[in-house]
């Protein structure tokens, strides 16, 4: 999994907060490495043009670029694809499941980094996000690359290990 240098430690102000992360962690649980950067470019493309920092989005925003456009597909057209020319030969984009990741989060009232730091103490909310997410993902360890991203340690042991 691509960890992106410039998303840092928690407290720092430069890293992002959980759009970015949730974004990175499903894409690179699909595709490799070299795509999964230029969808999370292309997201702060797009998420700038609407006069936002990407940075500073978490999940009820990632959330509503699904909404503005109307569709997964859409989404991966309009947002993964923003001012690119088309190309069969372009980066899969796992729109669906970066959703069902963002929906899987708001259930649990997790939008920040902040409320997935908090929200990881419940034993319960942890596992039913692991476990969430790897049939999101379809790996293992999703969970615990998100937690990387977003600068929270790993020091919790695999629910189904």
């Amino acid at each position: 999994m691509h960890v992106n240098a410039t998303f840092s430690a928690q407290g720092d102000p430069a890293r992002p907060d959980l759009a970015l992360c949730i974004i990175e962690a499903v894409q690179s649980a699909t595709t490799d490495t070299s795509d999964t950067a230029v969808i999370l470019d292309r997201y702060q493309a797009y998420r700038q043009a609407q006069g936002q920092q990407a940075r500073a989005d978490g999940v009820r925003a990632l959330l509503r670029t699904f909404e503005e456009v109307g569709s997964c597909d859409a989404w991966a057209g309009k947002v993964g694809n923003y001012r690119r020319r088309y190309s069969p030969t372009s980066a899969p984009i796992a729109a669906t499941a970066i959703e069902h990741a963002a929906e899987l989060f708001y259930a649990h009232h997790i939008d920040s980094i902040d409320d997935l730091a908090s929200a990881r103490r419940d034993d319960e909310i942890l596992r039913e996000l692991e476990l969430g997410l790897e049939a999101i993902a379809g790996q293992r360890g999703t969970l615990y690359d998100l937690l990387e991203l977003a600068g929270l340690d790993r020091q919790l042991a695999l629910v189904s290990a």
